[in-house]
């Protein structure tokens, strides 16, 4: 039999569910008319052209109420085949065994125009129809062919059910979380008020450091003894598209701003205006086998660890790949490698000179393999080791330099970093040239160590009963680049004691426990955190730790008390208390308390 979905298509463009409409109504009168044909040949006396005509007529009314035809078109469809009903032709069967014909009998009669009968010559073509018989099976698969066209097409065009969502949306999955944060700073009285701003010089021109300036004000200088509240929020709403089966892509917004890349938060009080939107993550994540996954853009964290070296909120700009391997049923060991980009030479730099410098764009190259270890289904154990290697990231003394005003630039300037917090050890980086000893000596200033850190990370998770948990961790950071001679070398300008001697240091580590569910999601779900750090001037980055342990940055120590209790579904409250002083140098105590509200969608 030739296949039936070529009979169906029209020449004649026509709306698509009209069009399916069609092959439908016309699949139904060709099975509706082979069942017909079928019966004929089976019992003559059963054969009711009329009969087809009405199940079209049903179907031409049913298309009408199912809106695939306007009812005008029905009406006039229906009277067109009321009024052109062809002349139904003899269908010709198989004459019945008995009563048999005597011999010599004469054959059937049929009637002729002038009321005469003859005998029917069933041997003339004009006394024969042929007709297709189908069995029930054909019948059925062709229903269910034009049931299955009619079906995906619906489903492709989406006319079948309107208010299902497309294709590309169902592969979209959007979420995003607010927090509302009131921060209360305690300063001690006792602290040493003298605590130069590095960021703020950095990140403007270059500050006069002349003794013998006539009127020279004082260079930008941290708040360390006026207590201060600020309410600030954090919003942040995030996209996962589903690209194919094996690529997807992630784009996040902020709150925020473009000079401290730790902080999403925005301090309400500025005169009623807006807030700002920033992209936060914009990657992609590609995984052709089981277990690999290739990331690139601006990507979260991909190290397993504390907010020793890195701070919650840091984003990773450049490339990272994690392979991660199950051995036997309760281990799996993973390697995570990673290159990053961290700050980029200005193109044009020097600005104000014909000879331009070249680049020196610092970057990280990271490393880091770990183990997963369910011991059994009470308690787990993760444990990694990383080796971080920062290129370009110290500072660099300039050639000779002339620089009579803060418009003139020197040949190093860029090595100087756009980001610092506090705590790691700084010179100037200028090599400036002076005429005589009243001459200005306006200055830039690049950390003094190099940072190859060595980091080893532990945590213990064990269920004490139902649902809550009891999770240590442990993170101990060595940089190894740290050298205090070749420091003291280049003339430290900070982190001295009270008899001027330079005090600096390179390791740092915490311990933290808590107790209570691991994560919050429900009402009445609880925990409690409780922990201790110490971070010398050199262990790691001030500029990547964690931003709210004494205000941010190294040259810290002291405890940490969290507590979080959920409210309703996806939504909790949290009280944090982080006390610390430094670890060496001047004094300088800050204790903050920190009063969210978190709603997560």
């Amino acid at each position: 039999m030739k296949p039936i979905r070529p009979l169906l298509h029209s020449r004649t463009p026509v709306p698509r569910p009209v069009a399916v409409a069609m092959k439908t109504a016309i699949a139904a009168l060709f099975v509706a008319g082979a069942g017909f044909a079928s019966a004929a040949d089976e019992a003559p006396a059963a054969a009711k052209p009329a009969a087809t005509e009405t199940v079209t007529e049903e179907l031409i009314r049913l298309l009408s109420d199912r809106n695939a035809l306007s009812k005008t078109d029905a009406e006039r469809l229906i009277r067109r085949l009321q009024t052109e009903k062809p002349a139904q032709p003899t269908v010709e069967t198989a004459a019945p065994a008995s009563p048999a014909t005597p011999p010599g009998a004469a054959a059937p009669a049929t009637a002729t125009a002038a009321g005469e009968t003859k005998p029917a010559d069933p041997k003339d073509p004009k006394n024969r129809v042929r007709v297709i018989y189908l069995p029930d099976s054909e019948k059925q698969r062709i229903r269910e062919e034009l049931k299955d066209e009619v079906l995906a097409t619906a489903r492709a065009e989406n006319w079948a059910q309107p208010s299902a969502l497309p294709e590309w949306i169902k592969n979209i999955k959007l979420d995003g979380d607010l927090r509302l944060r009131e921060d209360v700073i305690f300063l001690d009285q006792a602290n040493d008020p003298f605590q130069i701003n590095y960021q703020a010089i950095n990140s403007g021109n270059p500050f006069n450091v002349s003794s013998s300036a006539v009127n020279q004000p004082l260079p930008p200088l941290l708040n360390t003894t006026e207590d201060r509240q600020a309410t600030r929020f954090r919003l942040r709403l995030g996209l996962l598209a589903n690209v194919s089966d094996d690529l997807s892509a992630t784009v996040r917004l902020t709150t925020g701003n473009t000079v401290n890349p730790l902080s999403p938060n925005q301090t309400v009080g500025n005169a009623n205006n807006k807030f700002q939107l920033l992209i936060d993550r914009a990657f992609l994540n590609y995984h052709p086998l089981a277990g690999l996954n290739l990331y690139g853009g601006r990507i979260p964290n991909p190290w397993f660890g504390t907010n020793l070296v890195w701070d919650e909120n840091l984003g990773f700009d450049g490339l990272a790949t994690r392979y991660s391997h199950g051995v036997g049923d309760s281990v799996t060991a993973y390697g995570t490698f990673g290159a990053f980009v961290i700050e980029n030479t200005a193109f044009d730099f020097p600005s104000t000179s014909a000879l331009k410098a070249g680049s020196r764009d610092a970057s990280l190259f990271g490393f880091q393999t770990g183990v997963d270890w369910k011991v059994d289904d009470g308690l787990t154990a993760k444990g990694a080791v990383a080796f971080y290697d920062y290129e370009n990231l110290d500072g660099e003394l300039s050639s000779p330099c002339v620089a009579p005003t803060n418009a003139f630039s020197c040949d190093t300037d860029e090595s100087r970093p756009t980001f610092v917090q506090k705590g790691n050890t700084l010179f100037a980086l200028r090599n400036l040239q002076l005429q005589t000893s009243t001459d200005p000596q306006f200055q830039y200033f690049g950390l003094a160590s190099k940072f190859r850190i060595l980091d080893v990370t532990g945590e213990l998770d064990y269920r004490i009963g139902g649902p809550l948990h009891a999770i240590f961790n442990a993170d101990v950071a060595w940089n190894t680049a740290y050298n205090a001679g070749k420091v003291r070398a280049r003339s430290p300008v900070n982190n001295f004691d009270a008899g001027d001697n330079y005090r600096g240091g390179d390791l740092a580590y915490l311990a933290r426990f808590k107790i209570g569910y691991p994560d919050i999601a429900e009402r009445n779900q609880w925990n409690l955190l409780v922990g201790y750090r110490r971070l010398e001037t050199d262990s790691v980055v001030d500029a990547l730790t964690d931003a709210d342990f004494h205000l941010g940055g190294t040259n810290s120590k002291g405890y940490y008390v969290f507590a979080n209790y959920g409210f309703s579904h996806r939504a909790w409250f949290t009280i944090k208390w982080l006390s610390a002083t430094e670890a060496t140098g001047a004094p300088y105590a800050a204790d903050l308390l920190q009063l969210d509200i978190n709603a997560r969608f």
